[in-house]
């Protein structure tokens, strides 16, 4: 990210798409909202659909178990979105999206937008969901640099209240920044979202590596659901800890019979902390009635 802050700052081309923005964004009197990607034209009736207003009520749900319907004019967007729009609608669906800083992670499904992440109260972390409808009213594609190392599409998008909002998807092609082979990834960021630093599509915990764990006494630590403990861990890694790669159990575990609960410590490698000598750890307070995890802050 360094290397595409200084990229930013040398390349007056990107200048110019960041000066294009922020004039997409005054010319529409719209809330800001950015998230980057993506090379397809905006529809002809974009400048029509985003002076468009609405009172809809709202849906945003801040539960796990939050039921969440689309208002008639999100709806209508929809029903509305000409090829250029529904392939962006794919792209951005078919992503897994985990949060910059690695702090959570997001799903856009049929106009739902599902954010999970880490809430801490009295030293213990748990796993948060917020929930919100969204449809997008108009696209503005602005073009990268020469070298196809960035490019945007910018939506105006309306929520279940009929607010409306800037997001931007934005392509990265590293090799073609950097001249490094690394895979070209996208960004999506927008002030409807509760992780502000936004997310890119890919989501490291999904095929985190367990070292550790395959021994009998941690397999009778946790009553032998191994299966149902992994896939536990992923989804609390997703929700607080997305860009993982590794987990190391350090081979001890506190059992609490009478409340269902096993304390464990993992050694914890991501993305930026791989090449470390030594690993953070996280300590971690499992329910083996429900397969929930707690994470108790030892610092």
């Amino acid at each position: 990210m360094d290397k595409f802050m200084e990229f930013l700052k040398n390349n007056t081309a990107v200048v110019a798409v960041a000066a294009g923005i922020v004039l997409f964004i005054a010319m529409n009197g719209i809330t800001s909202c950015v998230a980057k990607g993506g090379g397809n034209d905006a529809p002809a009736d974009a400048q029509e659909q985003l002076e468009q207003k609405s009172e809809q009520p709202s849906h945003k749900g801040d539960a796990a178990d939050s039921k969440t319907e689309l208002t008639e004019r999100q709806r209508s967007a929809i029903r509305d979105y000409d090829q250029a729009t529904t392939q962006i609608v794919e792209q951005i669906e078919n992503s897994k999206w985990a949060a910059n800083d690695g702090s959570g992670s997001m799903t856009i499904k049929d106009g739902i937008i599902t954010e999970s992440y880490g809430e801490s109260k009295d030293s213990v972390k748990k796993t948060k969901k917020q929930v919100q409808t969204f449809a997008i009213t108009a696209v503005d594609t602005i073009a990268g640099d020469q070298t196809g190392a960035l490019s945007w599409e910018v939506f105006s998008v309306i929520d279940a209240s009929g607010n409306d909002h800037i997001m931007t998807l934005s392509r990265v092609d590293p090799a073609a920044l950097t001249g490094e082979g690394n895979d070209t990834y996208f960004e999506l960021k927008c002030d409807m979202f509760h992780n502000e630093n936004g997310y890119s599509n890919n989501r490291s915990a999904e095929s985190a590596k367990f070292n550790g764990i395959e021994g009998d006494n941690f397999k009778k630590a946790i009553d032998g659901r191994t299966k149902e403990f992994k896939r536990s861990v992923i989804e609390y890694l997703l929700a607080n800890h997305s860009t993982t790669t590794e987990l190391t159990w350090d081979g001890t575990v506190i059992e609490n019979f009478n409340e269902s609960t096993r304390t464990l410590t993992f050694g914890i490698k991501n993305a930026t902390n791989a090449a470390e000598d030594s690993l953070p750890s996280i300590l971690v307070i499992y329910h083996t009635d429900t397969h929930e995890f707690e994470e108790v802050d030892v610092q």
